[in-house]
């Protein structure tokens, strides 16, 4: 495989991360592989996505980048879907960008203390929060791949470009590993004329980087987090949960490649 620890970003929020993340983990894991969820995002959204209340004083990835005596297997749980853990988000994440500004060391706590345990998984999936501030950095410094979820909206195409640039930035300071994993097409409207040409746009500007599995609009994916997992659990046979079996599947003959 190509990738294995990836980070799923873009600065713009609701563009789908946290819900590509969750489903294409819980597509893969259908297929028998075992995956690590990181929730660097103090919101916890994709915590609470798979299932794991986080009770006031439980340590989460916050903990990791806080106190260097915390082993990243100190905060790893089981979630709700099989063969998939998760190392949850708390609101100490809130305090890591004035706490860890100082350090020399300050974009690579996430990449050292993720070296205990990267191997014990088929892939690590890192959620970063809709910022680029040092969660983010420390993710993408120990990550080897990106996904970028992206909504076919005029703005949304419009702030690619600035996200692309801000990766080769991380990837030129910190990381030369890093590469696009693959762009995703999120909530697609298929009854919109503007929709298919924001699509178009994005395969003429990047080519290869755009998976082919389109994962269109649908209220049940909204539903995900009353149910705490993912769609291909609660709704097994909806288009939308086949839509991400087709990703997982690309993702995986991509990551073959």
């Amino acid at each position: 495989m190509k990738h294995q620890v990836i980070s799923f970003a873009n600065q713009k929020g609701g563009v789908g991360k946290t819900t590509t993340c969750i489903n294409l983990a819980g597509a893969l894991s259908e297929m028998g592989l075992s995956i690590l969820l990181v929730d660097m995002d103090y919101q916890s959204n994709l915590t609470l996505g798979v299932g794991l209340p986080m009770e006031n004083g439980e340590k989460g990835t916050g903990h990791i980048l806080l106190y260097p005596e915390v082993s990243f297997r100190d905060i790893i749980h089981e979630s709700s879907i099989p063969n998939v853990d998760i190392a949850p988000a708390t609101m100490d994440l809130s305090k890591v960008d004035i706490n860890i500004d100082k350090r020399p060391e300050r974009h690579k706590i996430l990449h050292d203390k993720l070296g205990e345990v990267k191997h014990n998984y088929d892939y690590v999936f890192v959620d970063c929060p809709p910022a680029f501030n040092l969660l983010t950095v420390n993710a993408l410094s120990t990550s080897d791949g990106i996904i970028i979820p992206i909504q076919c909206y005029p703005y949304s195409l419009a702030g690619l470009n600035t996200l692309l640039e801000i990766i080769d930035d991380i990837r030129y300071a910190y990381n030369f590993d890093l590469e696009i994993a693959g762009i995703v097409p999120t909530a697609y409207e298929t009854n919109t004329r503007l929709a298919a040409d924001v699509l178009q746009e994005l395969h003429d500007r990047y080519g290869g980087k755009v998976f082919d599995t389109i994962i269109k609009k649908s209220v049940k994916v909204a539903e995900g987090p009353l149910h705490r997992k993912p769609i291909v659990q609660y709704a097994s046979s909806h288009p939308v949960a086949n839509a991400y079996r087709e990703l997982a599947a690309e993702f995986i003959r991509r990551e073959s490649r």
